[in-house]
């Protein structure tokens, strides 16, 4: 059976605050319709196998202003060495000082790997090389020093291996090879080597490459997250209203249905049994005008600004009583301290107040962190 719209609804708000969780897609690979299917309003990172992609490093020195310059030269490069096949190719150019480089992802159709993901209502936040996403996880003193890293894909004598030379931190060369063994690449011991069994977890350091094969947007960061989570509270609050008002219709329908099959009863009795559904009817619409009027931007954005500056939180559910004018909000973050100080910082927000941290326990498994509640009151007319 599929879901209702306002299920479908709850999916795509909780997939919007879903912290992304990492998954490994390989050409040939079939498993990610399955895994969305089994996920559904949960968020995913893709993670994409060297098998799927080329690689560029541009020449130092270039006139690349920017990542559009960086993404021009790329295609002409992917251009001259692949011909019109490389029109099929999503290109993600990335920049680290005066570094620059493009990936190209060829064996893998974007496309479908988003419709796959939004048929279930999974969000697809990120979809990065491998590669990028395992140097992101290697310790500062590595990511700063010189020398070979490799990932390393395949088993047996068929593996593929992506050969990252750095430079004083600087990445100056990417290559891709098909090789046996580890000593097939020759040279010197790499400082590192990485598999997909590896935990692909940032950590601090120098920055890295971090190529997204998803459009590029002009936005800020927070205007299509904020602008999507208050239009789904709304078309929420006002679908459960409808949904309210059609369930009593039709149960008024119902009892009215069975009455006229018994013996009429006086006709005093009929309004007294309708007026039991007015006070359920009456609360239902109250409450969806109440979250409708909410002052919903301001709300939100104190709510997506205060989580960003206290860093490492990541929000996983909201839920409003309008009537009330309660709000509950659930995150994870990998320090307790940090949770207290943004439920400090949130009861300093004008509007806000009986800010409480409700809860404090281990993050499901699955989960990176320990998961907190937030309680407030919130105004809930014009001001902010």
């Amino acid at each position: 059976m599929s879901p209702s719209m306002s299920e479908r609804l709850r999916r795509q708000f909780a997939a919007r605050l879903s912290p992304p969780r990492p998954v490994f897609v390989t050409p040939g690979g079939g498993e990610f319709e399955a895994w969305c299917h089994d996920r559904p309003g949960t968020a995913v990172e893709l993670i994409v196998s060297a098998r799927a992609l080329h690689e560029l490093v541009a020449e130092p020195g270039l006139p690349l202003a920017d990542l559009d310059a960086v993404q021009a030269y790329a295609q002409q490069q992917f251009a001259h060495y692949f011909g019109a096949a490389s029109q099929r190719f999503a290109i993600a150019p990335w920049r680290v000082g005066e570094a620059t480089g493009a990936s190209a992802l060829h064996g893998l159709d974007l496309a479908a790997l988003q419709a796959q993901a939004a048929a279930a209502q999974v969000r697809v936040a990120a979809v990065r090389p491998a590669w990028s996403v395992w140097l992101a996880a290697q310790p500062a003193s590595v990511r700063a020093g010189s020398g070979r890293l490799v990932w390393l894909e395949g088993a047996g004598g068929d593996h593929t291996a992506v050969v990252i030379q750095l430079d004083g931190g600087r990445v100056a060369a990417l290559q891709v090879r098909r090789v046996q063994t580890l000593a097939d690449l020759g040279g010197d011991a790499p400082l590192a080597v990485g598999t997909p069994d590896d935990t692909l977890t940032a950590q601090p350091g120098p920055a890295v490459p971090a190529p997204d094969f998803l459009p590029r947007s002009g936005r800020s960061p927070l205007a299509w997250p904020l602008a999507a989570t208050g239009a789904l509270v709304l078309a929420t609050a006002a679908w459960s209203a409808v949904e309210s008002h059609r369930a009593l219709d039709v149960a008024q329908a119902a009892r009215d249905r069975v009455a006229s099959l018994r013996t009429p009863a006086p006709a005093a009795a009929r309004p007294a049994a309708r007026s039991r559904s007015e006070p359920a009817e009456n609360r239902a619409a109250t409450e969806a005008r109440a979250l409708l009027a909410m002052p919903w931007e301001p709300l939100l954005t104190r709510v997506e600004v205060a989580g960003a500056e206290a860093k490492s939180i990541a929000w996983l559910g909201l839920d409003a009583s309008a009537g009330r004018g309660e709000l509950r909000l659930e995150g994870l973050t990998p320090d307790k301290l940090l949770a207290l100080q943004l439920a400090e910082q949130l009861g300093t927000t004008p509007g806000w107040r009986q800010v409480v941290l409700s809860r404090f326990s281990a993050a499901e498994t699955g989960l990176v962190g320990q998961r907190f509640e937030i309680n407030a009151r919130v105004a809930t007319g014009g001001g902010s």
